[in-house]
């Protein structure tokens, strides 16, 4: 009896003096993220600069203001950036990429220059989009109402190994999956004529469903399946240690230079 007691007092001694506390962790000095975008589509070419931030920062990284950005092709042409917004830099001219050619950023941040160079592959363009119900989720639906699938038809060429990145989106919003918002995949496993593939997501009669199929380089496939992997990770005793990045961008900057030829297909979801 009297060790019980004893250790009741000690497990209430240990609550009472619970407290949180912050570990002091060695800072790094803050490092430069380079995101790049630039597509055979008008519009979509961007350029990202910013900081990276503390572990215990909250919030967006410092964004980079007054960086000089160009970027240019295998074809002599060299296409200006501006600042549209703190560390946002698009095209003073608006141009489309082309499909073959290989692109080369260069940013000049301060004293420091990044360059980053990819070829803009070829993407296969979708043949169509449909729609069907899920009779199952329409049963019971994990949102109200949405139980319509999309469903893709493309043909993909089988003569090279091929690396692609979706995004999908409803009525404009980017959908996300466990945070993971960009899927990459290759196309070792699909064959030639694709039918009836479903979008990972359901949708409402009314919403307007949109999917984009980038192509990108091997070395872009792995940067986001490293990416996703990180953002999904639990950090529980069975997880994979985080992993550094891949990246392509030269003299010390970390992000992606994406490159890739872009197809999308929009359809309003009706009976």
């Amino acid at each position: 009896m009297k060790n019980i007691l004893l250790l009741g007092l000690f497990a209430l001694a240990l609550i009472s003096c619970e407290k949180t506390v912050e570990l002091d962790l060695e800072q790094t000095e803050p490092a430069t993220i380079i995101e790049g975008l630039i597509t055979n589509q008008p519009g979509k070419q961007y350029i990202r600069i910013s900081r990276s931030a503390g572990f215990y920062s909250s919030g967006q990284n410092p964004a980079v203001s007054g960086a000089i950005v160009r970027v240019e092709d295998n074809e002599g042409n060299t296409f200006s950036f501006i600042e549209q917004e703190p560390g946002f830099y698009v095209p003073e001219a608006p141009f489309s990429g082309k499909v073959g050619n290989t692109y080369t950023l260069f940013a000049k941040v301060g004293q420091e220059t990044y360059t980053a160079s990819e070829p803009m592959n070829y993407v296969p363009p979708f043949d169509s989009l449909s729609i069907r119900i899920d009779p199952e989720e329409q049963a019971g639906p994990e949102d109200e109402g949405r139980f319509y699938e999309v469903l893709v038809y493309i043909k993909e060429p089988q003569a090279t190994v091929d690396y692609y990145l979706a995004k999908f989106y409803r009525n404009d919003t980017i959908m996300n999956w466990d945070g993971e918002w960009a899927f990459a995949y290759d196309d070792l496993l699909l064959s030639e004529d694709i039918s009836n593939l479903p979008v990972p997501f359901y949708y409402a009669k009314g919403d307007m469903a949109k999917v984009e199929m980038y192509a990108v380089t091997r070395e872009c496939y792995k940067y986001y399946l490293g990416l996703n992997e990180n953002i999904n990770s639990d950090g529980g005793m069975f997880s994979g240690q985080p992993a550094n990045l891949r990246t392509n961008i030269e003299g010390g900057a970390i992000g992606y230079f994406q490159v890739s030829g872009l197809e999308d297909a929009e359809i309003k979801v009706a009976d």
